[in-house]
């Protein structure tokens, strides 16, 4: 009798552990839908920045050298915070580099390319910049992977991430993806 008692129990908790490990299985696929995959939208704190002058912040070029971004004042500015890791930012990068390429004979008009990338990506950053011909943009790497001081700044929280800032240095636009930027770009610049 002990013994049939026991088979029961452990096939009653194998049933429950069954049942815990696809509920946990579900959960982390839509959490991993949430946050990598882009099906969420824009934080509320990086819709509010619209209209609003752009945060203080630095970007560290590859060449190490940093520049304020207040310092680009006067130009019309256009942000892409991507990462080599991100699936979505490698459709990202190459549409960036394509507005890039489009719109390169406006003088007032910037493009740069954040990397949010960790210290060990440096070769991969490297690489594709070249394999993927991305030179028409200045590109920005810190090493610090999400906790990038402009990432931060701009209350990013997903990838790719547009930002659009005029000449003033009044955020025109946050929009996730590239597909707002290029109509907001046709828009403005009559594309």
């Amino acid at each position: 009798m002990k013994r049939q008692y026991s088979l029961a129990y452990r096939a009653g908790f194998a049933g429950r552990r069954s049942r815990a490990l696809c509920a946990l299985s579900a959960m982390t696929v839509l959490i991993f839908c949430l946050l990598v995959s882009g099906c969420a939208s824009l934080s509320d704190q990086a819709k509010a920045l619209v209209g609003h002058e752009a945060p203080q912040s630095r970007l560290m070029l590859l060449s190490g050298e940093h520049i304020a971004l207040n310092s680009l004042l006067g130009k019309e500015v256009a942000l892409l915070f991507w990462a080599t890791w991100c699936p979505h930012s490698r459709a990202g990068i190459e549409e960036f580099a394509a507005l890039a390429r489009r719109y390169k004979d406006n003088p007032k008009l910037e493009f740069y390319a954040v990397s949010v990338d960790s210290n060990d990506a440096y070769e991969e950053l490297q690489n594709r910049i070249r394999l993927q011909n991305l030179k028409q943009m200045t590109h920005v790497f810190s090493g610090n992977d999400v906790q990038d001081e402009a990432f931060l700044a701009f209350h990013g929280e997903r990838l790719p991430y547009a930002v659009f800032i005029d000449e003033a240095g009044v955020v025109r636009l946050a929009d996730l993806g590239v597909g707002g930027l290029a109509s907001f770009l046709d828009r403005r610049f009559g594309g």
